[in-house]
């Protein structure tokens, strides 16, 4: 904290950001591995209905693997408007998108009846001993948790996401995130095969950026 001087310590609980999404990922594929969810299934298959996305008939095309590989067609976050487009047939380019990982949370959640959170707490939280880990907020955080800071340094008031946001509201500590880590490198928990894909490229990503929405596939 740039006022109070207060330091960085093992404990402290920093927001995790776009982080949030592998650890969501890790979770899915765990049920992959349980062979409760297909990685290639069309979510809505496991969530009836159009999502926001009116008649188009493209979200049939929508898979989690193409959520996990940014490859949904999806914009990163659809802004102000309620209905949510599709850009591009799914599959058919790299396009990084929040949403994509949003709409995959809202299908596991109808398919295991629990919450995002519980549901990560139970796949990833408990079983790596990730103790200070939440995508919602936390009593604990009041105390524990980083100062936020403007772009002149100065603290602002604290995210304190009261619905958990699969793609970006993950609160972890540095130890945390690092077990996380390590159980990947080491490939805790997965089937070797399964984790052998979540490492695997799925789709050439464009050197002009990670939002592509606007420009035509190679």
């Amino acid at each position: 904290n740039s006022t109070t001087k207060q330091p960085v310590t093992d404990d402290t609980v920093f927001e995790a950001a776009s982080l949030s999404k592998p650890v969501f990922a890790y979770a899915v594929l765990k049920l992959v591995d349980a062979g409760k969810f297909d990685l290639d299934k069309p979510l809505n298959q496991y969530l009836p209905g159009n999502y926001d996305c009116g008649d188009d008939p493209r979200l049939g095309q929508i898979t989690a693997r193409r959520v996990l590989s940014h490859t949904t067609g999806f914009p990163n976050w659809r802004g102000g408007d309620p209905a949510l487009k599709i850009f591009f047939m799914p599959g058919e380019k790299f396009s990084y998108s929040g949403e994509g990982f949003v709409y995959l949370s809202k299908a596991i959640e109808h398919l295991t009846g629990e919450k995002t959170n519980e549901f990560v707490k139970k796949m990833v939280f408990d079983p790596l001993g990730m103790t200070n880990s939440s995508f919602v907020w936390q009593a604990a955080y009041e105390t524990q948790k980083t100062s936020r800071h403007n772009v002149a340094g100065t603290p602002m008031p604290q995210n304190k996401w009261s619905g958990a946001n699969a793609a970006a509201s993950l609160h972890t500590t540095a130890q945390d995130y690092g077990r996380f880590i390590a159980a990947i490198l080491e490939g805790t928990g997965l089937k070797k095969e399964t984790r052998k894909q979540m490492l695997t490229p799925q789709i050439k990503v464009d050197e002009g950026g990670p939002n592509t929405t606007a420009r035509p596939a190679d």
